[in-house]
């Protein structure tokens, strides 16, 4: 397939996951992204399958205020690639790591942002599955206001698709189901995005242990809470922890079902 567009690539960013990704200048002068299969994983069925089905769900999410939006996709030389806008600026994760003021002073209007980029995601009956900081891209303005922008859909399945599974997503942020019947819902996402909201709040994570697999198993046991948000922040409002702990809930019958049940909780309750 030929592009229709044409550029000049500028020099290789980055390389993650499955894919690697250069940086590009349209003929219009747009700066973009591009993003294409790594060659070693071209003839890997299974691989080349999930990444080809990311690329067409990027395509159906976009255009979208809150995601990083596709501008084509093809094939060149039998690899997938895919063009994306160009999101000037860091992620939730390195902006959380560097304890940016940016993300302090904007923090609830991040989480809504973030929130309502996944609830697209489920509106279009997507379970995204690697919901993380660092899937959160974040353009600065002039004025440091900061624009929220989700990506990487590499894992993305069909909102019905809850066989059981080889594990994904990142340990660290997946709902209890993941861990014990390698299944997951939209609800699966929910959690994870409450477990990024309560580091972003808190600086802390929900689950801990003495080591790594001690914490996976607090996180996946219906005998270990987290503690409440607001015992660590105490000026944190009363509705927003409350919202967090609902999509913290370990069992996905009893958890806010959606990203869209999530927001409207945020929009509505008191």
């Amino acid at each position: 397939m030929s592009s229709r567009f044409t550029y000049s690539v500028l020099g290789h960013f980055a390389t993650g996951g499955m894919a690697d990704l250069y940086s590009i200048i349209l003929n219009d002068g747009q700066r973009a992204l591009l993003r294409e299969l790594q060659a070693a994983k071209v003839f890997r069925l299974r691989l080349h399958r999930r990444f080809r089905f990311g690329l067409k769900v990027r395509e159906t999410l976009s255009p979208h205020d809150h995601i990083a939006n596709s501008l084509e996709w093809g094939y060149s030389k039998l690899r997938p690639y895919e063009l994306i806008e160009w999101v000037e600026g860091q992620n939730l994760k390195s902006l959380f790591n560097a304890r940016s003021t940016a993300l302090t002073d904007q923090i609830m209007d991040i989480l809504f942002q973030a929130a309502t980029a996944l609830a697209w995601v489920h509106e279009h009956d997507l379970m995204h599955l690697d919901v993380k900081p660092e899937n959160f891209l974040c353009r600065n303005d002039k004025d440091d206001v900061i624009t929220i922008k989700l990506t990487d859909f590499d894992l993305t399945r069909p909102a019905d698709d809850n066989a059981p599974k080889k594990q994904l997503g990142t340990p660290a942020y997946m709902a209890p189901e993941q861990f014990k019947e390698k299944t997951a819902f939209m609800a699966s996402d929910v959690f994870a995005f409450n477990v990024m909201a309560y580091q972003l709040l808190t600086g802390k994570m929900p689950f801990t242990g003495s080591t790594q697999k001690k914490t996976w198993r607090n996180q996946a046991s219906d005998n270990v809470l987290p503690r409440p948000p607001i015992e660590l922040v105490p000026e944190l409002p009363e509705k927003v922890n409350r919202i967090i702990m609902r999509g913290l809930v370990k069992r996905p019958q009893q958890r806010l079902p959606d990203m869209r049940a999530w927001l409207h909780e945020w929009k509505y309750s008191n």
